[in-house]
């Protein structure tokens, strides 16, 4: 049994993680591709675990809701937007939504992605737009931040022919998606843009996250363990402190940041940078919601076939949407 499938199981997780946990490690034996040394190989041997994974323990997406392909102009050139539109009358809500995959991996067009942000829309009544933006090592920090904020402008300047005011948009991602989430509503501050909202799912809240308490309780439990300086190497590239912060810890002013939703799991090598975040932006007088997810792993909040929990995380954060919907909503009334 491999260590980290050990490591749970001493650690009590809970028997759909377990079983999850057992069908990856089956699973990546027939998948070569995983160990390519080309980037490009090794996301597509991702991309196929991902979905197998997706298959058989992520609820499918309501099929009520409509997607869009959408190409947004970047300063990079164009990028892949895809846009979750439910059937919601009159003026909406956007969330602008950044996937997982520790800045060197995931896509938009991966099953989980599409499930959840389905699921989201519909269950949210929003109208999300998740963000295929550039991975490291080939485009390293900014360039993944620079995409976010870039359709974040463009969303800005087209929101109203999807009847989206701009003071309707709100942001979020998961792991590394939420750290560009958090960064992208720290320059949109500092720009004047007012978001609603954002929503931040176990977090990169730190690059140097081996230096906390949860990282060295629980590095065993995910992947990132013994690679993370790697991988932090891969995405800065030749960062300099002239680009800005790359990471949440490092935003030295929150007031003002938008409502925030932040949740982290129990079991989770980021868990302390996550929660360490929500209390300096509630230091700040940002509104904060935290909520931990008990007995979960760092990915584990997409198990909504199997898991209870993952089903209460899942509604935990279209209740938090509904409740923006509604605010707005009276404001704008």
């Amino acid at each position: 049994m491999p260590d980290y499938l050990r490591a749970a199981r001493d650690a009590g997780c809970e028997p759909a993680i377990l079983e999850w946990l057992a069908a990856a490690q089956e699973l990546v034996v027939h998948i070569p591709a995983l160990q390519a040394a080309d980037w490009a190989e090794r996301r597509v041997g991702a991309h196929q675990l991902s979905d197998a994974l997706a298959e058989r323990f992520t609820l499918p997406g309501p099929s009520e809701c409509t997607v869009i392909e959408r190409r947004v102009p970047t300063r990079s050139g164009e990028l892949t937007v895809m846009h979750y539109r439910p059937a919601v009358r009159g003026s909406r809500l956007a969330h602008v939504a950044f996937h997982g995959g520790g800045f060197i991996l995931g896509s938009v067009r991966e099953m989980v992605n599409d499930r959840l942000w389905r699921a989201r829309a519909v269950a949210g009544g929003v109208d999300v737009f998740d963000v295929d933006y550039r991975l490291a090592p080939e485009h390293p920090f900014p360039s993944a931040l620079d995409d976010g904020l870039d359709v974040l402008d463009w969303l800005l300047e087209h929101g109203a022919e999807f009847d989206i005011a701009p003071d309707r948009i709100g942001v979020g991602g998961t792991s590394a998606g939420g750290n560009l989430a958090a960064l992208v509503a720290m320059h949109a501050r500092d720009r004047g843009v007012s978001l609603d909202h954002q929503i931040l799912e176990v977090p990169a809240g730190s690059l140097h996250a081996e230096h906390d308490e949860s990282f060295r309780n629980y590095r065993d439990l995910a992947d990132m363990g013994g690679d993370f300086s790697a991988l932090r190497a891969a995405y800065l590239g030749g960062h300099s402190d002239t680009s800005g912060p790359a990471a949440p810890d490092e935003i030295t002013d929150l007031a003002g940041l938008p409502a925030t939703l932040l949740i982290t799991a129990e079991l989770d090598p980021l868990r302390d940078s996550g929660e360490i975040y929500a209390a300096r932006l509630r230091e700040a007088d940002v509104p904060v919601q935290s909520w931990r997810a008990p007995g979960q792993l760092h990915g584990s909040g997409s198990l909504t076939k199997n898991s209870e929990t993952a089903r209460d995380w899942q509604n935990r954060v279209a209740e938090f949407l509904r409740s923006r919907v509604a605010l707005s909503s009276a404001i704008a009334s």
